[in-house]
């Protein structure tokens, strides 16, 4: 790996910290700008890149840094119930990576793309952490789709719109200066 993909990838890792500890506690699983991090980091950095900040953000997390939502840390964490809504990050990262490497001509065309694949990259981490909730909770679906789906969504179309306007301007503005391939 090249210094300046390290230090890239080490930036955005920081970034992620910054934005997963941003919460706002309104029961068993907080609002937390974690996920729009992520998005931001895939659109940006592409697949490799991104997930490898990401990978590093969940290792630094999974040692014991305070840098999970709430400042929490440690790999009990990872295996507790909003554990799964972390570790899915990692695919999160590789699927929006992926799908948004080629960009349109249309910047709006660009962007709605960009839109809909993070709304998906949403439901992805929905799945991934719902899952783990139900069984480290022993709760049913109906339940934990009531704490920790419903009553984010809003927040999180919220988030994929942010997402995919600064996302495609930043990259946009980073391939232009030199700093992104």
């Amino acid at each position: 790996m090249k210094v300046k993909t390290m230090v890239i990838c080490a930036i955005f890792a920081a970034i992620l910290c910054v934005f997963s500890v941003l919460t706002i506690p309104i029961g068993p699983v907080p609002i937390s700008m974690g996920i729009l991090g992520v998005m931001l980091t895939a659109i940006i950095l592409g697949p490799k890149k991104g997930t490898i900040a990401v990978i590093v953000y969940i290792l630094l997390g999974a040692v014991g840094l305070p840098i999970f939502s709430g400042f929490k840390g440690g790999f009990q964490v990872l295996l507790g119930p909003t554990g799964g809504y972390i570790w899915s990050y990692i695919i999160v990262a590789l699927f929006i990576g992926f799908l948004t490497i080629r960009q349109q001509k249309n910047k709006w065309l660009t962007m709605l793309k960009i839109f809909i694949v993070c709304l998906i990259g949403i439901v992805i981490c929905y799945a991934a952490g719902t899952v783990q909730f139900m069984f480290v909770q022993k709760a049913d679906l109906a339940k934990a789709l009531t704490l920790c789906v419903i009553p984010f969504i809003p927040f999180d179309i919220l988030k994929a719109l942010i997402a995919s306007y600064l996302g495609y301007t930043v990259k946009t503005a980073l391939k232009k200066s030199g700093y992104l391939e």
